[in-house]
């Protein structure tokens, strides 16, 4: 497997930062309508520095920040939306021309809502809530607003991207998950590997790892009762 540069870790340590923040520090505004982020993806490319063939590379993922961009099947804002269940919902952080950068909103509380699990039930969830149609949403300057909560984040490689992403990006720890007092009744993807991985990236004691897990799980994963 080719292996990432320093320059390329430093960056995805940077990534991973800005991604806690952003969960734990963060909830968005559109037209009043709150928006609580829980699990996102982290998408950045930059020519010559990170590139990360799964980003979309739309234009609206680019000098574009606190906007919305919802999928579609090309590069420009004017390629038409994805169909079916394909379409998710990116945040973009990125304020400069030539670097994509966007969070793909892949769980989200949605008005004081249930938590909703899935990018295209988040999209979805949104458009109902706001009553606007897909171009408007994008056209709203979102307002982000303090969000209070305090938890710790999970971190895990990011969800089908596909057979034609690099390896080396595919294996990235870009998908972040608040484990908050929801994490527990949430059914997030691939939920007990989030916990396994935190487990051992702290190097817990068997009872540590015993108790985390019961506490986040509601049980104890058999991996880890035998380790």
């Amino acid at each position: 497997m080719k292996e990432l540069k320093q320059c390329q870790q430093e960056q995805i340590k940077k990534l991973q930062d800005g991604a806690k923040r952003f969960l734990t520090t963060i909830k968005l505004s559109l037209n009043g309508i709150i928006i609580e982020p829980k699990e996102i993806e982290v998408y950045y490319y930059e020519k010559g520095v990170f590139e990360d063939n799964s980003v979309h590379k739309n234009e609206l993922q680019q000098h574009n920040k606190n906007h919305f961009y919802i999928h579609r099947w090309g590069m420009v804002k004017s390629d038409p939306y994805k169909g079916g269940n394909y379409p998710g919902i990116d945040f973009v952080v990125s304020d400069k021309d030539n670097i994509y950068y966007s969070y793909l909103i892949r769980s989200a509380v949605v008005k004081n809502g249930e938590p909703i699990v899935g990018p295209h039930k988040v999209l979805k969830a949104i458009e109902a809530s706001c009553g606007l149609e897909f171009d408007e949403i994008e056209s709203v300057k979102i307002e982000p607003i303090p969000n209070d909560t305090t938890c710790d984040v999970l971190f895990s490689n990011r969800i089908n991207l596909g057979k034609t992403v690099f390896e080396e990006y595919r294996n990235i720890k870009l998908r972040a998950v608040a484990l908050d007092e929801g994490f527990r009744k949430n059914k997030y993807p691939a939920k007990e590997n989030l916990i396994i991985e935190k487990i051992q990236l702290d190097n817990m004691s068997n009872d540590e790892a015993l108790a985390f897990a019961k506490e986040h799980l509601g049980y104890v994963p058999s991996s880890i009762k035998k380790s």
